[in-house]
This record gives C-alpha cells, sequence and structure tokens, in this order.
C-alpha cells in the first residue's frame, strides 16, 4: 500500500456508497434528512457530563436545518448549500424539542404517528439506556419487541435518528446493530468520528463489521444551543431522572414487607390455589415487566396481593365459546 492510500475496506466502503470522500458528519446527517433514500442512525457515547445530549441536541439542529432549507427552496450541493443565509433559529430549535423521546413507548409512538411514505427528518432518543438497557429483552420482552419490530422497518418511517448512551456496551442488540455512525465524547467535550459499515466476508457468509473516522477528532461548542431551548429540554430530561429514581425507590431493599405484599412462594400457592400454574419465574417477570407492583426485602422479592390478584382473575377468565 502506498503512503496516504486509504486502507482497502474504506476504498470499497466508498465504492459501494457507505463512504463519501470530503464529507464531514454534518453533511451525512443533512443529505440523509432531504434524500428519499436517507438513513443515519448515530449514537453517542460517552462517561457522565461530557455532553452527549447536547451534541445529539445539534445533529438534530442539523437534520431540521437541512428540511428547513428545502422548503424555503435552497438547493442542496453535496455537500453544503447554495444559500448562506441562515433558517430561523426559534422555528429551527422548536421542531428539535418536537421531535425528542425519552422512553420506548414514546419513541414507537412517535414512529407510528409518521404518515406512511412520508418519513419524519429525525428522531432523537435521549438517554436510551435510561428504560432501554441491553437487558430489556429479559426484563420487558414485549417493550423490546416493539422496539426491534420498529427499526426492522426504520427507513420508512424517519431518515437520521440520533440517540446517546454513556456506555455503548449497554446498549440493547437491537439498535446497536443499525449503528452508521458512532460518536465518542470525553470529558473535554473532544470528540471522535466514526462511520461503521459492513462489508461481505470473503470466507464466511457473515458479514465484516468496520469502524473508520469521517472527521480529525475536534471539540464542539456546547453554547451553540440557544437557552431557552436548553432549558425546555433539561425540564423533560428531569423529569425523567425523576421518573428513574421512582421506579428505583420501589425497588431498594427494606427491612420489613410493606403492608399488603407477599413473598414469592405465597404469591405462587396463592396463584395455583386460584388453578393458575404460575411459578416463580412468572411471578419474577410479572414484576419487572411492572404487572403488579413489587418491593424487596431483605434481598428477596415481595409482590403486592392485590394487583397480583386482579392479574390471576385476568388470567382465570375464558370467554363462552358460541355454540
Amino acid at each position: 500500500m502506498t503512503a496516504g492510500k486509504p486502507p482497502k475496506h474504506i476504498l470499497i466502503a466508498m465504492d459501494y456508497g457507505l463512504m463519501v470522500s470530503g464529507y464531514c458528519l454534518k453533511d451525512y446527517i443533512q443529505e440523509a434528512a432531504i434524500s428519499k433514500s436517507g438513513y443515519e442512525v448515530c449514537v453517542a457515547d460517552g462517561v457522565q457530563r461530557s455532553g452527549k445530549s447536547n451534541f445529539c441536541l445539534q445533529a438534530a439542529g442539523w437534520a431540521k436545518e437541512a428540511t428547513m432549507r428545502i422548503k424555503r427552496g435552497d438547493k442542496w450541493l453535496s455537500p453544503g448549500w447554495d444559500n448562506p443565509e441562515p433558517v430561523d433559529e426559534k422555528t429551527l430549535w422548536e421542531a428539535v424539542l418536537a421531535c425528542i423521546v425519552f422512553k420506548p413507548g414514546e419513541f414507537v409512538g412517535y414512529l407510528k404517528a409518521v404518515p406512511d411514505g412520508d418519513p419524519t427528518d429525525c428522531v432523537l432518543w435521549d438517554d436510551i439506556a435510561g428504560h432501554y438497557s441491553n437487558m430489556s429483552f429479559r426484563l420487558d420482552p414485549e417493550a423490546y419487541a416493539q422496539v426491534d419490530s420498529a427499526f426492522t422497518v426504520l427507513g420508512t418511517k424517519a431518515r437520521v435518528i440520533l440517540s446517546n448512551i454513556p456506555n455503548l456496551s449497554r446498549l440493547s442488540k437491537n439498535v446497536k446493530d443499525h449503528i452508521s455512525v458512532e460518536v465518542f465524547i470525553g470529558r473535554n467535550k473532544f470528540r471522535k468520528i466514526m462511520r461503521v459499515f459492513r462489508l461481505p466476508g470473503l470466507e464466511h457468509i457473515d458479514m465484516n463489521t468496520f469502524k473508520a473516522d469521517i472527521e480529525l477528532p475536534s471539540g464542539f461548542d456546547i453554547y451553540k444551543i440557544p437557552k431557552w431551548a436548553w432549558d425546555r429540554y433539561e425540564e423533560r430530561r428531569f423529569k425523567l431522572a425523576r421518573d428513574i429514581f421512582n421506579e428505583l425507590g420501589k425497588t431498594v431493599d427494606l427491612d420489613t414487607p410493606p403492608e399488603g405484599f407477599i413473598s414469592v412462594p405465597e404469591a405462587v400457592r396463592l396463584a395455583r390455589d386460584q388453578g393458575v400454574g404460575w411459578g416463580g419465574a412468572t411471578v419474577q417477570q410479572g414484576a419487572s415487566r411492572g404487572l403488579w407492583k413489587k418491593a424487596k426485602v431483605g434481598g428477596y422479592l415481595f409482590v403486592e396481593r392485590a394487583s397480583f390478584l386482579t392479574l390471576i382473575e385476568a388470567e382465570k377468565y375464558k370467554p363462552s365459546k358460541k355454540a
């Protein structure tokens, strides 16, 4: 290989349009946001308080800016625009704030509301690990299945998907498999931006995954977001944090069971007395999914008798067959 020549896997990626010479991340995102075949899944990772959410909001701003420019008649010159005039700041950031979701249900609901055949330019799933970790397929299989189905048809619903997480290894596999750009951000707001792409293997049927820098490592300005927009965003984020701590408070170790709570063995016996053959694993899974209230005492799980009985009654109900 001659000096200065890109590695073979990068040349192949360029041959197939997976990388574009001269493009920075903003170019990839803006082109995807306005293209009929556009599709980018960008995840920012790094330690807490490194500016991941700030960066993702700015990236969402790039996508929204592209849509606003096209609507006013600007032309995309691949990369860049023919009109240097900025778009209206208030309209831009209102659009960014409107595309932010925090929970799996919000993400799926947002995409369901998108009209068929008219994908939205951008959706930002902020702090994805807050309510959707890599253990979601065990703790909440229903939510996992819904998000998995959403990602299967994501290209028909959204052109740019942004998210952030402190540790990429904690990201659920059904999201991780779709990443096209990873942005690692350090404590000093220095970022490393890598294109993630897959190429066919020569000896095996499995695809080979590669990463390649698309920009030189650089810092970014966290003050590009107007204060009023950031304050609105933080108000929602703080509410999310309160919700998470409230959920944690329900499962912290207590000294004695709360009134009306029973142990898992008692719950299993109660179910079987009612003719429902649930075992301990079913009781634990139902508690994790929020089907009945739970508490932890001395390291052991207890469930609320009343909410548990409600689900037992629902399980016992069998609609009568028509003659």
